[in-house]
């Protein structure tokens, strides 16, 4: 806790300084820009049981509302595979695979102030909003004979991140950032708590 709450005061010191700065430079008649992203992270789980998950591997798609306040909505997924199996003299008795994903949906409101001009600019932006998950686990035994289950559910949770996006020859969008998402799931009377921070890198379009 006390780590996070150093992080969120770096991040907002941060991000206060370059918000007071961009406000001192942007025109009122800045037009809106909309973006499209493509990104991948790496995950940092807060439960030991999730160390194998990877991802998001993630869609952006947003666009300001009015200077530099915006929407964008991200897609993304992210899985995990567990395999067990038993052995007794030497001999392979019984094997079991777990797949474990989730489909995520996150709408943002977003703060992002403008430095520089259309050509090249350096955009810090920070996001908070709620995350939708239909999360799913697909399970194979094989004890003679292969037999399969899979069940999936849905879940809401929240999310919020921060980071810096820079636009280049106008129309080259690259960024760093992020984020943290709170996500907990019930299936097949398990507990998943597939929570934790991501860091990662994102490119695409800006127009």
């Amino acid at each position: 806790m006390k780590v996070f709450m150093k992080i969120s005061f770096v991040i907002a010191a941060f991000f206060a300084v370059t918000f007071s700065s961009a406000y001192a430079q942007e025109s009122k008649s800045r037009s809106n820009d909309g973006w499209f992203l493509v990104g991948y992270s790496y995950t940092f789980p807060d439960s030991k049981s999730m160390e194998g998950l990877q991802g998001p591997a993630t869609i952006t798609i947003g666009g300001d509302l009015w200077r530099f306040i915006g929407l964008e909505v991200t897609l993304g997924g992210r899985w995990a595979t567990n395999e067990y199996s038993l052995y007794a003299n030497n001999q392979h008795i019984v094997s079991y695979t777990e797949a474990l994903w989730s489909f995520d949906m996150k709408p943002y409101l977003m703060i992002q102030p403008k430095l520089g001009v259309d050509m090249i600019s350096l955009r810090p932006y920070i996001g908070i909003g709620p995350s939708f998950h239909f999360t799913g686990v697909n399970s194979t035994l094989d004890l003679i004979g292969q037999s399969s289950t899979s069940d999936s559910t849905f879940d809401v949770g929240f999310s919020a991140k921060a980071g810096l996006r820079l636009q280049a020859l106008k129309f080259l969008f690259v960024g760093v950032g992020t984020e943290y998402l709170y996500h907990k799931a019930k299936i097949n009377n398990a507990d998943y708590d597939l929570s934790g921070w991501t860091v990662g890198a994102e490119v695409g379009f800006i127009w």
